[in-house]
């Protein structure tokens, strides 16, 4: 009989938001999803809304990704008008270079108000060298569908198929012009099997891609600068 081994991953750690996040909201896309962090290691992310789940797992999957946080704690403020006043950013996205984002995300409708401007004014004030290194606004067309969808892809294809992998790279090593990713499967011998592996090949830089597009079968990839 054949032995069956059972891979154990560590239980996804809770998610970092201070400010709660409700577990469900009637209008409203919220819930959580788990990435993997810098070190390998899983962790919960909560999201209150699809802009900010969308504006999550781009940031995750982006090459100068460090680390992310959501909901971070009130940030007191002076209002414009005077009073007092606090703030909640959505995220603080940290870079491999070390430096801190505070994110706040908006419709766009109102994050080009006037009032929403001089607001943010105010608050990039008191954030900006306190609890960050600089302060963004992301609304839905901040967004390109080209990078949400190859971030969903890298998502969707973050599990290691070490056997599939090791052929993939071999092969990607050994590439002298650009392929499409289906007739480059065809030609390795595991046809469909291997598009996640060669969604992770673009991600850590054994492929790359001849032009930025979405990521499909028909997309032509060449060698990368790791391979």
């Amino acid at each position: 009989m054949a032995e069956t081994r059972t891979h154990l991953r560590p239980t996804p750690a809770k998610s970092r938001a201070v400010r709660k996040i409700p577990k469900a909201s009637k209008g409203h896309f919220v819930g959580e999803l788990v990435y993997d962090d810098i070190n390998g290691m899983p962790q919960r992310l909560g999201f209150a809304s699809y802009t900010e789940f969308k504006a999550a797992i781009c940031l995750i999957y982006r090459d100068d990704f460090a680390d992310i946080e959501e909901q971070l704690a009130s940030l007191p403020f002076n209002h414009p008008k005077g009073a007092p006043s606090e703030h909640f950013f959505d995220f603080r996205f940290t870079t491999k270079g070390g430096q801190r984002i505070c994110i706040s995300v908006k419709p766009e409708r109102i994050a080009k108000t006037y009032v929403y401007q001089a607001t943010i004014g105010a608050v990039k004030k008191a954030a900006i060298g306190n609890i960050c290194d600089a302060v963004a606004t992301v609304t839905e067309r901040n967004i390109s569908p080209i990078e949400l969808h190859n971030a969903e892809l890298y998502h969707a294809a973050r599990r290691p198929e070490p056997s599939v992998d090791e052929v993939v790279v071999d092969a990607l090593s050994r590439l002298d012009g650009p392929v499409s990713i289906n007739q480059f499967l065809e030609d390795i011998g595991i046809s469909g099997q291997g598009f996640f592996s060669v969604a992770r090949a673009i991600r850590f830089g054994h492929a790359r891609l001849f032009t930025p597009e979405k990521i499909r079968g028909k997309t032509l990839i060449e060698r990368g600068v790791a391979a």
